[in-house]
C-alpha cells in the first residue's frame, strides 16, 4: 500500500471514529443517560469539539497525503 493511500485511509478512519464518538455522546445526552444541567449546551460543546478535531486531523492528514504524492509515493 502506498504511503499516500495509507494517509488517505487514516484520514477517513480517524474522522469516522471521531464522528461516531460524537454521535454516541449526543445520543446519550439526549436520552438522559448522561445527566447534564443544560443538555443543549452540552450537545453544542460536543459538536464544537468534534468539529475541531475532525478539522485538525483532516488538515494534517491531507497535508501528509499531498506531500507523499509530490514525492511520488
Amino acid at each position: 500500500m502506498k504511503k499516500s493511500t495509507r494517509a488517505l485511509l487514516g484520514l477517513v478512519l480517524l474522522d469516522a471514529v471521531i464522528l461516531i464518538g460524537a454521535w454516541y455522546m449526543v445520543a446519550q445526552t439526549k436520552s438522559g443517560a448522561w445527566n447534564s444541567n443544560d443538555p443543549a449546551a452540552s450537545i453544542g460543546m460536543i459538536s464544537t469539539g468534534a468539529g475541531a478535531l475532525v478539522g485538525f486531523s483532516s488538515v494534517v492528514l491531507l497535508l501528509a497525503f499531498v506531500m507523499h504524492r509530490r514525492t511520488g509515493n
